[in-house]
């Protein structure tokens, strides 16, 4: 069985959904998976302290977020899950962690982003993410060997990135506000040659065509890599 924590922002939890359906059935003639979906139950509060980067490896929300990542695994055992996705960029290393040591597989989203862009012909990427994703440099670790600079927001730029996120969240965005992302965006990323979404409230709101450059949009991929990986198991379709 094929499993979805869901819930680290209902949007991307849909647009991940909807993807990954849309992707398989492509394949297969209009046929569906076998999968499951466990949406956490994750608070304004932790959202906040993960939006604005102020968790720590042993604060309150940490061990809260822990719990909850903790029970969908449960979860996901009772119901013969064997590798599950999830659709959220800051939580991706914590996730693997737990999955490692209960024998069960995370498709994890951080990797299967950096497997993409390695495959392109990009050295340095303008990261838009969280403030913890940024501070903790969850692609910069894995694309610095491969000499890919990842170019973070300035403090005010992140600060507005925070607030969209937050407004995306809420589902309180507007086409004005849209706008102004993409353009600020497009001038902040003169100088790179890729633009990476590493935040799933941000998939589908920056445009290739607008700002010129190779866009690499962490849910895409991730919907992507879960769908080869479903192909392959006939055991998943009726």
């Amino acid at each position: 069985m094929f499993g979805i924590i869901g819930g680290l922002g209902p949007r991307a939890t849909t647009k991940f959904y909807s993807t990954l359906i849309n992707r398989v059935s492509s394949r297969v003639e209009g046929r569906l998976p076998r999968l499951l979906i466990y949406s956490i139950a994750m608070s304004p509060q932790i959202e906040n302290a993960f939006l604005q980067g102020k968790v720590t490896s042993q604060s309150p929300e940490r061990v809260q977020v822990r719990n909850l990542l903790n029970e969908a695994v449960n979860y996901f055992l009772r119901n013969q899950v064997e590798i599950l996705a999830m659709p959220c960029n800051t939580l991706q290393d914590e996730l693997s962690s737990i999955c490692q040591t209960r024998n069960i597989l995370n498709l994890n989203m951080v990797d299967e982003t950096a497997k993409a862009i390695l495959k392109a012909n990009v050295k340095r990427l303008f990261v838009l993410g969280t403030a913890s994703t940024c501070r903790d440099n969850l692609y910069g670790q894995r694309l610095a060997r491969h000499h890919i600079e990842c170019v973070y927001p300035k403090e005010t730029q992140q600060n507005f990135i925070e607030k969209y996120i937050r407004d995306a969240l809420d589902q309180n965005l507007n086409q004005e506000l849209k706008n102004t992302f993409s353009q600020m965006v497009k001038e902040k990323a003169k100088g790179c040659d890729g633009i990476l979404i590493a935040c799933t409230d941000l998939t589908g709101d920056v445009s290739s065509e607008l700002c010129h450059l190779q866009v690499f949009d962490s849910l895409q991929l991730l919907a992507q890599a879960s769908a080869e990986h479903i192909l392959t198991k006939k055991e998943l379709f009726i």
